[in-house]
């Protein structure tokens, strides 16, 4: 019998991919309105990576313990944690860049094929048609980081992936001109989107398909990208969640499917964000559930 599972949501695929990504020595950072990230980092915690850290930016903490996703009580119930003044303190002086381990996921508005991405603006700067919600930490996650960045979009479009001349604006640093950072960071480690696992060549610094969702192929994958993918000749399918990571996800780590905020939009996503408030103000004990491995 098979421990993999055949049935899963993509959010749940993309969750899953996002929690193998984590190492047992890794300190999580966990942005602002990415609960799909956090759904990740949580499911690593209690899976294979047991001493993994919490770091939230929200509170600027640092957190040892597990607990269930929750929107609306985020860091309550948390009797071991370290608080600092603020992200800049917790990041990049009380954590060294040259020591750090630190992963975080950003979900980029634009990507070219080199890992720039952009989180400012969609069209001309000092007129733009969209405002974005800005640079935050990018700068210094794309930069300098010797555990480089990871990114990921539940939309595989070619809104999302667009060559290095129409990308409106670069906030977070790929493999600029096909080079490495000259701050040290490690740079773009993996894109993990919808329909594919997308990592960059050694050589070129490109952005390559490293293997396809099941039930997408590659021709579709490469119709939905801006840019030419490195396509390898030998191309795999990727291993999908096992039982038990599902299992965990949906009972454990995010039951009220609070990660389904970033896949979902329009009507569907308000009626699943007023059924998640609506069952967390019903609870009796609000603080989220502590999980232990």
């Amino acid at each position: 019998m098979s421990e993999y599972s055949k049935d899963y949501t993509i959010d749940e695929m993309m969750t899953v991919l996002m929690a193998r990504e984590v190492r047992n020595d890794d300190v999580m950072i966990v942005g602002v309105a990415t609960p799909m990230v956090w759904a990740a980092f949580t499911l690593a915690k209690v899976t294979h990576a047991p001493d993994a850290i919490y770091h939230y930016i929200m509170g600027n903490t640092f957190v040892l313990e597990a607990r269930q996703v929750s929107l609306l009580y985020l860091e309550m119930n948390t009797t071991r944690a370290y608080r600092f003044q603020d992200s800049v303190e917790c990041t990049l002086e009380s954590l060294p860049s040259d020591k750090l381990t630190t992963i975080e996921f950003f979900r980029p508005a634009q990507l070219d094929q080199y890992g720039n991405s952009n989180n400012i603006c969609i069209g001309d700067w000092n007129k733009p048609k969209i405002r974005l919600p800005g640079a935050a930490g990018i700068l210094d996650f794309s930069m300098f980081y010797a555990r480089g960045s990871f990114l990921y979009t539940p939309r595989h479009d070619k809104r999302t992936f667009v060559p290095t001349e129409k990308l409106d604006f670069i906030s977070g640093v790929g493999f600029s001109d096909g080079k490495q950072s000259i701050c040290g960071g490690a740079g773009p480690q993996c894109v993990i989107t919808n329909l594919a696992y997308l990592n960059f060549d050694g050589t070129t610094k490109r952005m390559r398909l490293n293997s396809y969702h099941p039930g997408v192929d590659v021709e579709g994958i490469k119709e939905s990208t801006g840019f030419d993918l490195i396509v390898p000749e030998e191309i795999k399918e990727t291993i999908p969640p096992t039982k038990k990571e599902i299992e965990l996800l949906r009972k454990r780590v995010d039951p009220l499917n609070i990660r389904k905020l970033e896949v979902f939009s329009g009507r569907e996503r308000e009626e699943l964000l007023d059924d998640i408030i609506q069952k967390e103000l019903a609870k009796q004990n609000k603080f989220p559930e502590l999980l232990c491995n």
